[in-house]
Parts: C-alpha cells; sequence; structure tokens
C-alpha cells in the first residue's frame, strides 16, 4: 500500500491515545454502583472516593431522622424506667403503699388547671427544670432546687414541672421535694405557691404514688410511652388525687387522650423515638420554617373545647411564645433555654445576672406584646420592640 508519512502516523496515533483518554474520563464520571441500583438517580457525580462518601453522608443526613437513628430512644428510656419500677415494687419508699391502698378516696384539686388558664390574650410559663435530655445527656450545670423554685416564683411563673429521674433528667424526686418546700412558704402571699408537677415517663401507679409522695400536685403522661394504657395510667392518676397533663405527639396520641378524658393536653413538638423536632425551627430568624398553621401546634385545633393547651418542644423565643398565645394555647413549657440561662450565673459580670436573664425571659414569654411588631427574643435583650422592658428590666436588677 501507500506509505504514509511519519509525522501522519504519530498524529493518527495521538488521537487515537486522546480517544481512549476521553472516553475513560467519561466514565470515571459514572457512579460506581451495582446493576441494581442504576435504575434510580443518584447523587454521586464525583471525582474522588472521599468526596463519594462525603456525599453519602450528606444524602443519609437528609433522610428522615428516623431511618439515620440506630436505636429507639423512647424504649431505651422506657426500659431504664421499668428497672426503676421493679426497684420500688420491691422496696416501697415510706407512705408509697399507703397511697395506693388509698386510691380512689383523695379527690383531686384543679390546682394545675386554675394557674394554667389565663384570660384570653395571654399565656402562662411553665419552667421545666432538668440538666440532661434522654438525647444528649448533660446540658448544663444547674443552680440548686430551691434557687430555681424561688427564681420561678419572682418572674411569675404559673406552674413548675421537675424531672424526677437523675439518669434520664439530671434532678430527682428530692429536688421536687425541696422545691415544693420554697413553694409552700408562699401560702398567704400573693401570688399564691406555685403547684409542681413530676416530669417523668410514668408506666406503673407506683410511680405516680412515688411522686404524689414527694409533693408532686401533677404528673406528666406520655401517650407514646403508654399507648392504649393511657386510660388505665389516668384513671390512676385520678385516684391518686394528681392533675396530669397527657403529653401526645400525633393525632392518634391525641385521641388516646381524649378517650381517657384529658383535661390539660401537652402538645410536644418532638418525635419521641429520635427526640428530633417535628416542626423545624429557622436558626436565624428563631421562628418555625412554615407558619404556625403548618406546624405541630396546628393540633391544638383538635383539643376538645374548654380543655387547656401547653406548648412543649423547642419553644424558646418570645415571638414563639405571642403567636402561640394568639394561636389559642394556655401555656408554654421552657426547659432547656432557662436552665442554660442559670448556668451562666458564676460567669455573669456586675452588670448582669444570669438568674434575671432566666426571669426577663419568663417575663418577656408572658407580655402582652404583638406578633406583628414585636421582635425576636434576642432583640428583646437589647432594649428593642415590645418585651424588652421586661426582659432589661429583670437583666438590671
Amino acid at each position: 500500500g501507500p506509505a504514509f508519512p511519519l509525522g501522519m502516523v504519530c498524529l493518527r496515533t495521538v488521537g487515537l491515545v486522546l480517544a481512549i483518554a476521553a472516553s475513560a474520563g467519561a466514565f470515571a464520571f459514572l457512579p460506581m454502583t451495582s446493576q441494581k441500583s442504576r435504575s434510580g438517580p443518584t447523587p454521586y457525580r464525583f471525582f474522588s472516593t472521599k468526596a463519594q462518601q462525603s456525599a453519602s453522608r450528606y444524602h443519609r443526613s437528609q433522610q428522615p431522622a428516623a431511618l439515620r437513628m440506630s436505636e429507639n430512644l423512647l424504649e431505651k428510656a422506657m426500659a431504664t424506667k421499668q428497672k426503676v419500677i421493679d426497684e420500688l415494687k420491691a422496696n416501697p419508699p415510706p407512705g408509697v403503699a399507703e397511697r395506693l391502698e388509698a386510691m380512689g378516696t383523695i379527690k383531686t384539686k384543679q390546682t394545675i388547671f386554675k394557674a394554667l388558664k389565663k384570660p384570653k390574650g395571654t399565656i402562662t410559663v411553665m419552667p421545666q427544670m432538668k440538666f440532661k435530655t434522654i438525647k444528649l445527656g448533660k446540658f448544663c450545670e444547674p443552680p440548686q432546687a430551691d434557687i430555681l423554685s424561688s427564681h420561678y416564683y419572682e418572674a411569675g411563673a404559673a406552674a413548675i414541672a421537675c424531672g424526677t429521674d437523675a439518669e434520664l433528667f439530671g434532678f430527682t424526686g428530692k429536688d421536687l421535694a425541696i422545691a415544693k418546700k420554697v413553694q409552700d412558704k408562699k401560702k398567704g402571699e400573693f401570688p399564691g405557691p406555685l403547684p409542681l408537677l413530676a416530669y417523668d415517663i410514668m408506666l406503673d401507679p407506683i410511680q405516680l404514688a412515688d411522686a404524689a409522695e414527694y409533693g408532686a400536685q401533677g404528673v406528666f403522661l406520655n401517650v407514646a410511652a403508654l399507648g392504649e394504657r393511657t386510660k388505665e395510667m389516668a384513671q390512676a392518676a385520678d385516684g391518686l388525687g394528681l392533675e396530669w397533663i397527657g403529653e401526645v405527639h400525633n393525632e392518634e396520641e391525641l385521641q388516646l387522650a381524649i378517650d381517657a378524658d384529658c383535661k390539660i393536653f401537652g402538645i410536644c413538638n418532638r418525635d419521641m423515638v429520635t427526640q428530633e423536632v417535628i416542626s423545624p425551627v429557622d436558626a436565624m430568624l428563631r421562628d418555625w420554617t412554615t407558619p404556625i398553621e403548618e406546624t405541630m401546634f396546628s393540633l391544638g385545633n383538635k383539643v376538645p373545647a374548654g380543655c387547656l393547651k401547653v406548648a412543649m418542644g423547642n419553644v424558646n423565643e418570645t415571638l414563639m411564645a405571642w403567636k402561640l398565645r394568639d394561636y389559642g394555647y394556655n401555656c408554654v413549657m421552657i426547659g432547656e433555654t432557662l436552665m442554660r440561662g442559670s448556668e451562666m450565673r458564676m460567669a455573669s459580670g456586675p452588670y448582669q445576672s444570669a438568674y434575671n436573664e432566666a426571669k426577663g425571659l419568663i417575663k418577656a414569654f408572658k407580655s402582652k406584646g404583638s406578633v406583628k411588631y414585636g421582635p425576636s427574643s434576642t432583640a428583646s435583650f437589647y432594649g428593642k420592640g415590645e418585651g424588652a422592658k421586661e426582659t432589661l428590666g429583670m437583666i438590671s436588677m
């Protein structure tokens, strides 16, 4: 055949090499997956294995929390409580057995219901005493129970919820008794003593009797934990003279609480299995990412007339409290925010007290501020907008 110049051969060779390299480069962009996984879309369009792994982690982070969590935190907590129940039954504390024997003969007072029910256009605050959570573990160094009880009274709280399990919430029944003793000294004053509620995962009537023996006037009944046993535990609480708040997290649990003749509903913005927030909050805006009508708290619309609604779970901003107030809620329960404020007392300067910061927050939440014109609670600390007077007034004391 005809002879080709050497230069042309070299050019063809180079072109062939480049074509092969280009083909290989194109394949490098394709995901390294099995034939089965190629049937659907994949986010892995990256150059390196490290980048692929990073994308995989990001993809998992976008999945529902229930799929990411390897353990059921509610079941874990319930297993912990079962051990406590077994110990209580094996060695009943003084007075507990007697209370159980007297079940059904003690009349329930409406102290908590009356404390939480205020005129339309106002909202009450229930601080929650805890320095641990099921998910986070210990999150702060708290003041003593008597100091917290005193300051919550001074701030104008309506009631106090005290955790009663050292492993789950930090505080115990003994701390509740200490807080109750502080409140008992307010008898004859105006306002009178704040009622105390035991916050725990109640699974057995002996826990209710134990809480009552420590001085609790009410308890929380977590419907996610109790399920169909909610009515049974509600009747036990009534028989022991305890008011109770039915903590619900979805419409099915709400119906179970209604069937148990619940009078005070705790609408909780947390999934008990994962402890994740149900209705997300924008960290920058310090507000829900959607209108309140689309949040978990819209469940309150289905609460029977004449009953009370308590908002629970990540309600830690003034505007959130005011929106809930305008939406028909009677009370907000606030735990971590107030506890963290109290923790910083040792680091406070000469012109600021962290205790008073917590009191200022309670007063700001209660103030008759406007959602339309009011600031975030962060702004109120700088003296801007409604609620600022209450906040700065307490901080400066």
